[in-house]
């Protein structure tokens, strides 16, 4: 005979040949066994996947137990963690301050023009893909003050939402030269090539020219190259909406 035991309940029945998965059927309702409840066979645990392969035979006994929880435990320790904390808080305050002397400067450490007399432009018809050429856009003078440190120039779209009523790709590569019309290296990889332009999109709408200087200097921020994809041109055509209007931001880092 096989005993199967659930808290105080324990039942005595044939169930030699049985597998432990079927005796825990036999007496879930009968005994009150859990689903959840993890059984044992002669004090050693079967495990879920092995009950229905596990076979009782005569004098075996099977205990059926639900499993411990360990929430008691961890908001104890909860608590003795915030007594302890508010302890050496409480123990810590202090009321001192000191108050730290910051001159500020007294002038811009970088000009910033715009360069009105070689500005890019171009003729897009409606539905029509083309190049925008290329020119200056921007002046940023650090020669004047002095300033050595880096900095970052934003260049941005101003009338994004102008733009995209005339077209539906617009795409402008714009890069930095030095005094000496070198290209200025801007994407922070140590190498002044080809590779540093930002591209200022309908999508990408502000981009981020980043300036390591060891010798204050005058820049220009150009327009490389472009192109665009325009939309239909209507009845009244496009009013203005197809002309970029950028600005430029300079910051130090």
């Amino acid at each position: 005979m096989v005993e199967i035991r659930y808290g105080d309940s324990y039942e005595v029945a044939d169930l030699s040949g049985n597998s432990v998965r079927e005796a825990r059927k036999l007496f879930h309702s009968e005994l009150g066994i859990p689903e959840k409840a993890t059984a044992k066979l002669n004090g050693k645990k079967v495990s879920r996947v092995m009950e229905a392969e596990t076979t009782l035979a005569d004098t075996d006994i099977i205990t059926f137990a639900e499993p411990r929880t360990k929430i008691g435990f961890l908001v104890g320790a909860l608590l003795a963690a915030i007594v302890i904390t508010g302890g050496i808080f409480a123990y810590g305050y202090t009321t001192a301050s000191v108050t730290m002397g910051v001159v500020a400067a007294g002038a811009d450490f970088a000009g910033v023009t715009a360069a009105n007399a070689s500005l890019p432009a171009w003729t897009p018809p409606g539905l029509f893909k083309g190049t925008t050429g290329s020119g200056n856009l921007f002046n940023v003078d650090t020669a004047t003050s002095g300033y050595t440190g880096d900095m970052v120039v934003t260049v941005s779209l101003a009338n994004a939402d102008q733009l995209v009523s005339a077209y539906r790709v617009l795409n402008l590569f714009i890069e930095m030269r030095d005094s000496s019309n070198n290209i200025v290296d801007i994407n922070a990889d140590s190498v002044n090539d080809t590779k540093d332009f930002a591209l200022l999109t309908l999508g990408n709408g502000s981009v981020d020219l980043f300036v390591t200087q060891t010798v204050a200097d005058t820049y220009t921020i150009r327009l490389s190259s472009g192109f665009y994809n325009a939309h239909a041109w209507g009845a009244g055509g496009w009013a203005g909406q197809e002309n970029p209007i950028l600005y430029a931001e300079v910051a130090q880092r």
